[in-house]
């Protein structure tokens, strides 16, 4: 990558100042979050949570959070699920994530979604319904905290499935990392 500018250089900097300047330069286009695609299995099976290697608290989204408008990376996804349809949402979290902000909305209380959550590592921090948020509206809204630290780095699985869905039902789906 930096070797077509050693010409334009001159010679007024030595061979290991390019090399570690061309190493900074690639290691600050690294992203320290990324989305992966998303992709839909059938399934009528639910898991239960294991015991999580890290403690989360998942709480209802409160209004008014002091960092909700800033937000590192947001992945948002309109998707459309029909009966026991799941459909697997794959976020990559980086170092330096304090919480996650998660919304899945669905708006029709007529039907119901479900949204299971899972740390890279694997476990199972539960299976949330639309009245999870402490509300009724299609929509569940949840903040993910850890009890201490940063988030956990790696591939953050947010399975939606559709419990009780007459045809099809349009969803949007949208994860901030704070």
């Amino acid at each position: 990558m930096c070797s077509g500018f050693l010409p334009l250089m001159g010679g007024s900097m030595n061979k290991w100042k390019i090399f570690i300047l061309c190493i900074l330069a690639c290691l600050l286009t690294i992203p320290a979050v990324s989305a992966e695609e998303e992709y839909a299995i059938n399934s009528v099976t639910e898991e239960t949570p294991a015991s999580a290697e890290k403690d989360y608290i998942v709480s209802p989204w409160t209004e008014n959070s002091p960092d909700s408008e800033n937000s590192i990376f947001s992945l948002w996804s309109t998707q459309y699920i029909s009966q026991g349809q799941t459909i697997i949402h794959n976020v990559n979290v980086g170092s330096g994530v304090n919480y996650l902000e998660v919304d899945l909305n669905w708006g029709d209380t007529s039907d119901a979604l479900t949204l299971s959550i899972y740390t890279p590592s694997g476990s199972n921090l539960g299976t949330y319904r639309d009245n999870s948020d402490g509300s009724v509206n299609g929509r569940i809204r949840l903040n993910i905290n850890p009890s201490q630290g940063y988030m956990e780095q790696g591939t953050w699985k947010f399975k939606v499935y559709g419990e009780s869905i007459s045809g099809t039902e349009d969803y949007t789906f949208n994860v901030a990392l704070h």
